[in-house]
């Protein structure tokens, strides 16, 4: 998102984002439908995603382009990205999803599979759900020419050892 023209209170909180990891609308400096207003446009920009939990939206995160939009890099150490995500527990099958998709060969659908007994619409649905709306991660996949295609987590983790 270059050239976003930015209000001084959607850059506030941006920089509050930036500077916590993730906020809630409770920690504005703007209350009220003045604050609400900010998140919609934010939102409607592209520059904060909303995080959800438990099936309710608990707080933002600010994307790739929010963070641009306030000349910040993405962040990059593994402390940073897991401020923004709630943790996996440690060895349960999506702990293991996640560790695959992690390493720079990434995994397969069938890989997933095997490794975890699921079905391939549950594994589809974990990368979609799990993955991409509840923690906010970036998964990117790729098709090379007469192979399986390949996902791989891009952003939101340190990558696997």
């Amino acid at each position: 998102m270059k050239n976003t023209k930015l209000t001084p209170s959607q850059a506030t909180v941006l920089q509050l984002g930036h500077d916590k990891g993730h906020f809630t609308a409770q920690d504005l400096p703007i209350k009220g439908a003045a604050g609400k207003k900010v998140i919609d446009s934010l939102l409607n920009k592209g520059l904060i995603k909303p995080i959800k939990r438990n099936g309710t939206w608990f707080d933002y995160a600010l994307t790739p382009a929010g963070r641009q939009a306030i000349g910040v890099e993405q962040p990059e150490s593994a402390e940073t990205l897991q401020r923004v995500q709630p943790k996996t527990r440690p060895g349960s099958k999506l702990d293991q999803v996640i560790k695959m998709l992690t390493c720079p060969e990434g995994a397969t659908i069938a890989q997933m599979m095997e490794q975890t007994g699921w079905q391939q619409h549950t594994v589809r649905g974990t990368l979609a759900g799990a993955l991409k709306k509840r923690l906010g991660l970036t998964i990117e996949s790729e098709k090379p020419d007469g192979q399986e295609r390949v996902y791989r987590i891009t952003a939101g983790l340190e990558a696997c050892a």
